[in-house]
């Protein structure tokens, strides 16, 4: 007679042997993140190297050279990964989230300052970068960890920043000056050179910005966000 197969509860069973190594694997991930103290957690060192990379770009003396370009791209490409980093070995601190938050408006106004002829989209950027610093120094989160919101806030928080203001948003703080230092470094362009199009989707962008940055300085309307 053939022999039964063990049943799935039974401890010799394949899937009782994945349940097993997956609660295992979860364990170990907890204590990595009991034994090892906060500042030296894996999205934490990822913040470190944001930081000096970001820095190392600034200290070029052609801010909008290849090397400072990549040096930039780097900081901000290591943006995706210390949240899911965080989230996946229970690694998430304030320290980290305003780490990695204090410093990507740091990029964004060095960027939109190095590659902008714009005093106002200049000034505006300062001023968003100062609001955001300071909202984060007095409330201890970024915006969007807030309890409440109005219009403007969540039309651009709106499904994780995925929507058009924030698009825009980011266009005028990230791309369109990345594209301008693309043109710089291969084509010989002036690195605050530009066309008509990129200057409309950049005006489009600085505003967006300023009514953001006017908005987190508001009293919450008392409705809830969504997309968090």
């Amino acid at each position: 007679q053939r022999a039964s197969s063990p049943a799935p509860g039974c401890c010799c069973s394949p899937v009782h042997s994945r349940m097993v190594q997956t609660r295992s694997a979860a364990a170990q991930r907890r204590t990595l993140a009991q034994i090892l103290p906060w500042p030296l957690y894996l999205p934490n060192l990822i913040g470190y190297v944001r930081v000096i990379t970001m820095v190392a770009a600034m200290l070029e003396s052609d801010p909008a050279s290849e090397k400072a370009m990549w040096l930039l791209l780097l900081s901000l490409a290591l943006d995706y990964i210390d949240g899911p980093c965080a989230r996946a070995f229970d690694m998430c601190t304030q320290f980290g989230d305003l780490l990695d938050h204090y410093t990507d408006h740091v990029s964004m106004f060095w960027l939109v300052y190095i590659t902008s002829t714009s005093t106002v989209n200049v000034a505006v950027n300062a001023a968003h970068a100062v609001v955001a610093c300071g909202y984060m120094a007095r409330c201890g989160h970024y915006f969007k960890h807030s309890s409440g919101g109005n219009f403007v806030t969540r039309l651009v928080e709106e499904n994780n920043y995925f929507n058009m203001p924030a698009m825009l948003w980011n266009a005028n703080t990230v791309l369109i000056p990345f594209v301008k230092m693309s043109y710089h470094i291969e084509k010989g362009l002036p690195q605050n050179d530009s066309t008509l199009l990129i200057n409309i989707f950049d005006a489009l962008g600085g505003l967006v910005t300023l009514s953001y940055t006017v908005a987190v300085c508001l009293p919450p309307d008392g409705r809830s966000r969504k997309g968090k």
